[in-house]
């Protein structure tokens, strides 16, 4: 298993189990407090989501093998995401159904507390922190993908070299086989002629001798 997949999932956990938790508090809260426990929820369930994207990307540089089963254990971890969302959905639906109901104007939604205003800036700066670590490995497996796809290129320009000058080579051989076979039937022209010259020669030679023999006898 990926290093780095197996560090997304334990980031994955951390923010689902914040969210889930905040989720089952947030029934018993009112006013400010449920607002702001709902607000956790959807920062937790957010960054829930963007640690699946990085999840995917990290699948896709794994052999076609190993894909299937993350796939599937992504899928799983998606629809867990969505569930959580939708219950915070029918929360926030009920909340303002509520305070419609009741006539209350809104509530602001940050509490003028310093130390609860100091809480949450750390939490919104170890949240950023944990994007931009997140971000810079997304940018880290993009070179390494691109040195990859570099390297492959290059491989496949060394391959198509080889095989024009293997092509060349081939169309070489081929005229040298065509002037062979010129050559080879000029012989054989010339091998034939000699043979009607041959046997002419041969025949009037016959003929000379026979009317040698003939004029002793007459």
């Amino acid at each position: 298993m990926s290093e780095l997949f197996q560090t997304y999932e334990s980031e994955y956990e951390l923010a689902h189990q914040e969210a889930e938790q905040k989720l089952s508090q947030i029934s018993d809260l009112a006013g400010d407090k449920r607002r702001t426990a709902m607000r956790d929820v959807e920062r937790a369930t957010d960054e829930c989501l963007e640690i699946l994207d990085q999840m995917n990307l990290e699948i896709q540089n794994m052999s076609t093998n190993e894909r299937s089963s993350y796939n599937a254990k992504l899928r799983t971890y998606k629809a867990t995401v969505d569930k959580s969302k939708k219950q915070l959905k029918f929360l926030q639906d009920n909340t303002n159904r509520d305070e419609l109901f009741l006539g209350r104007t809104q509530e602001s939604s940050d509490p003028s507390s310093h130390d609860y205003q100091r809480q949450q800036l750390l939490k919104n700066n170890a949240s950023l922190e944990r994007s931009s670590d997140r971000l810079r490995d997304s940018q880290r497996v993009a070179l390494e993908t691109e040195e990859i796809g570099s390297s492959i290129l290059n491989d496949l320009r060394g391959q198509r070299e080889q095989l024009v000058n293997s092509r060349n080579q081939l169309i070489d051989a081929d005229g040298y086989v065509d002037k062979s076979i010129r050559t080879l039937r000029s012989m054989t022209r010339r091998l034939a002629a000699n043979k009607l010259i041959s046997y002419a020669i041969i025949a009037v030679l016959v003929i000379l001798i026979l009317l040698v023999i003939a004029s002793k006898f007459t």
